[in-house]
């Protein structure tokens, strides 16, 4: 049984390096392979769960059919060391462009159609899921404006699900 997760790419970004994934019990999984977009910042992570293990899968929601002020959750470990940190806030722009990265990294694209959400996100909350009231996921938690409080920006999901349709 293998496990397969989406997150962002640039989570993933270093080639040269070995991946885990903790499950919220602190259990070890070896990312198998890593598919990145290139377009998007997404990438699709493959993993070896154990035979009394595994994932529970969660529900894909539709992100063509957000709406603004919608209610939403994200998910995701806030600062890189507050796991399993949950905001909730709402849908606040659909169809955003944003610039996304660090230029003093080196590391800048541009990414389009995005969900802007007042949502508290912060980084370390990135590849994180953003889930509607249902508990869909309908977005990836991707970026946050610096200097605001609580403007941050989700990858739609359906642009997940293209790249999950193209790896299989």
């Amino acid at each position: 049984q293998s496990g397969i997760i989406a997150t962002n790419k640039h989570v993933v970004s270093n080639l040269e390096a070995k991946y885990l994934v903790i499950d919220e019990k602190g259990n070890k999984y070896e990312v198998e392979n890593i598919y990145r977009d290139p377009i998007n910042d997404l990438a699709i992570l493959k993993t070896k769960t154990s035979p009394t293990g595994g994932f529970r899968e969660i529900s894909l929601g539709d992100s063509s059919n957000l709406e603004v002020g919608q209610f939403v959750i994200a998910i995701g470990t806030a600062l890189g060391e507050f796991r399993h940190t949950v905001t909730t806030g709402v849908v606040s722009g659909l169809g955003r462009g944003v610039q996304a990265g660090n230029p003093y990294e080196g590391f800048v694209e541009r990414l389009d159609n995005v969900i802007q959400t007042d949502a508290a996100i912060n980084p370390g909350n990135s590849g994180g899921p953003l889930l509607n009231s249902a508990g869909q996921v309908v977005g990836i938690n991707v970026a946050v404006v610096g200097g605001a409080e609580n403007i941050s920006f989700a990858i739609p999901i359906n642009a997940g699900k293209r790249d999950l349709s193209d790896l299989k």
